[in-house]
C-alpha cells in the first residue's frame, strides 16, 4: 500500500484548472507531515524509569538510553539513534534487533519509531513461531504472511494472529531515545515511502514453510504467552534463561495517569 495520500476524485473545476499538479517531493513532504503530527507530544519517560527498563528488558550497556528533552519528538533523530516506545518493548521488541527485523526496516526505508506497537507483536510472534516450529525465518516468508499498511502490519488472508490488543491508546508519549556506536543497518530518519505490498516470490522450501505457517499462525498463542523466558528461548532476547528460575523477582509496570507503578511479583 502506498503511504502517499491518494489524490481526490477530479471535479469539473479541477479538470479545468491549469495549476500544475504537486511534485512527488511535495506529496512526500505532505505525507511525512501527516505521519508526524500525531506524535507532537513531549515524552513522559523519566531517567529512573529508563534504569528500570534496562534491567527489566536486559538491554545491553552498549545501547545508550536517553531521556528526551521537552520539545523533542519521537520523529526527531539523534546522533546514531532513534526513538522507541515502552509499548514496543512490551510488544517483545528487544535489543539488539533480530536480523529479519533489520532486513525489513532496511527494505521499507523507515525508522523503527514509525512502526506501531501491534506490528512489533506480529513480527516477534512470527519469529518465535518459526523458532519453535523449526522453520528458518526469511524476510520473504514474513512478507508472504503480513503486509504493510501505513507503517502498521496487517495479516494476509489465513495468517491472522490472535491476542494483539485492538488499539494501543496513549503509547505515543511513552518514548525514549536509544543510540548505538555501530551501524544499525537501516535509516533512522522518518520518511514517507511508497511500499510495494505484492507478495514476494518464494523458493520451494519457503513455500512449504508458508503452508505450515498457514496452519500455525491463526491458532498461535505467542502474543498471549509472550514473556522474557519465551523470548530468550526463541533467541529474541539477550536475557539469560537462568533468570527465570523460581525465586526470581519480576517487575510489572502498571501505568496510573502519567506515573508508572512498580509491582514486584
Amino acid at each position: 500500500m502506498s503511504l502517499l495520500p491518494a489524490s481526490s476524485p477530479p471535479s469539473v473545476d479541477r479538470v479545468r484548472d491549469n495549476t500544475p499538479p504537486p511534485s512527488s517531493d511535495e506529496e512526500a513532504a505532505r505525507a511525512l507531515e501527516a505521519l508526524m503530527w500525531p506524535h507532537d507530544l513531549d515524552s513522559v519517560v523519566s531517567g529512573s524509569l529508563l534504569e528500570t527498563l534496562r534491567e527489566r528488558y536486559c538491554i545491553p550497556e552498549e545501547f545508550v538510553l536517553v531521556v528526551p528533552d521537552p520539545g523533542q519528538r519521537a520523529y526527531d533523530p539523534i546522533p546514531r539513534g532513534f526513538a522507541l516506545t515502552l509499548d514496543a518493548r512490551e510488544a517483545g521488541l528487544r535489543l539488539p534487533l533480530h536480523p529479519i527485523i533489520v532486513s525489513c526496516l532496511s527494505m521499507w526505508r523507515i525508522s523503527p519509531s514509525q512502526v506501531a506497537p501491534n506490528s512489533w507483536r506480529y513480527l516477534v510472534a512470527f519469529l518465535g513461531e518459526c523458532y519453535y516450529a523449526n522453520i528458518t525465518p526469511t524476510r520473504n516468508l514474513f512478507l508472504s504472511c503480513f503486509r504493510v499498511g501505513g507503517y502498521f502490519l496487517s495479516a494476509r488472508i489465513g495468517f491472522r494472529v490472535g491476542g494483539a490488543p485492538s488499539n494501543n491508546k496513549g503509547w505515543k508519549g511513552w518514548f525514549f531515545y536509544v543510540s548505538w556506536s555501530r551501524d544499525w543497518g537501516f535509516g533512522i530518519r522518518w520518511a514517507a515511502r511508497a511500499i510495494d505490498n505484492a507478495a514476494p516470490s518464494l523458493n520451494d522450501e519457503e513455500r512449504r514453510d508458508l503452508e505450515r505457517l498457514r496452519e500455525i499462525l491463526p491458532g498461535s498463542q505467542a502474543i498471549r504467552a509472550m514473556n522474557e523466558q519465551w523470548l530468550a528461548e526463541a533467541g529474541l532476547s539477550p536475557a539469560s534463561q537462568g533468570m527465570f528460575m523460581a525465586g526470581d523477582t519480576y517487575v510489572l509496570l502498571i501505568f496510573s495517569g502519567c506515573e508508572p507503578l512498580l509491582v514486584l511479583l
